[in-house]
């Protein structure tokens, strides 16, 4: 293994450990110690890849946006036309994440330490929303169908859309309460947003 490639995978071993402790203990009751030792690297190794818990922090914020925008723009051609981009696009934008709950448990930590380091807050919409909404905005910005003439907006009120669905349905367990789904939204969403559906 080259010395790049060993170097990676040290990163990704304590980027693993973090995360662990993180999700475990919150993020004010986690120490770079505890890190160290979850990892399986020594403090003097763990501070040689990240100089403090924030930047390790932040680091984790990187890397689950840059996974989730993989699986939910990379992974597949998008189809020309807006409304089978919305149909494709918005359950890939949820339930990447209940392939591996440990991703919103992360987004729940972020929420509950949002008061105390709003800093960290910040961080996350810089990392992760913002980008997410821009992609969506230039999706929008290119359909001539689109009724509204502030793509943007529209973004939002799609992301709110979808935000209220999971938090509703998943996080809320609604799912076992309500029969809405997800499908009847995206369709209604498209009848209300373009001039041709097809």
């Amino acid at each position: 293994m080259s010395r790049g490639a060993k170097q990676t995978a040290k990163a990704e071993q304590i980027l693993q450990g973090a995360m662990q402790e993180f999700l475990q203990h919150g993020y004010t009751a986690t120490s770079m110690a505890r890190i160290a030792a979850t990892a399986g690297v020594s403090k003097e190794t763990l501070y040689s890849y990240f100089e403090s818990k924030e930047k390790l922090f932040a680091a984790i914020v990187e890397r689950t946006a840059q996974q989730h925008f993989q699986e939910v723009f990379a992974s597949e051609p998008l189809p020309a036309n807006p409304a089978e981009q919305l149909r494709l696009l918005a359950p890939k934008s949820l339930f990447p994440e209940n392939l591996d709950p440990r991703r919103m448990n992360f987004y729940r930590l972020i929420v509950g330490e949002s008061g105390r380091f709003p800093h960290l807050a910040e961080l996350y919409v810089e990392q992760f929303e913002k980008p997410n909404l821009e992609i969506f905005t230039g999706y929008l910005q290119e359909a001539t169908q689109l009724r509204s003439s502030d793509p943007e907006a529209v973004v939002w009120i799609i992301q709110g859309m979808l935000l209220y669905y999971y938090l509703v349905m998943e996080t809320l367990h609604g799912k076992n309460v309500m029969s809405m789904t997800l499908d009847r939204i995206v369709e209604a969403m498209i009848e209300l947003l373009f001039s041709n559906r097809k």
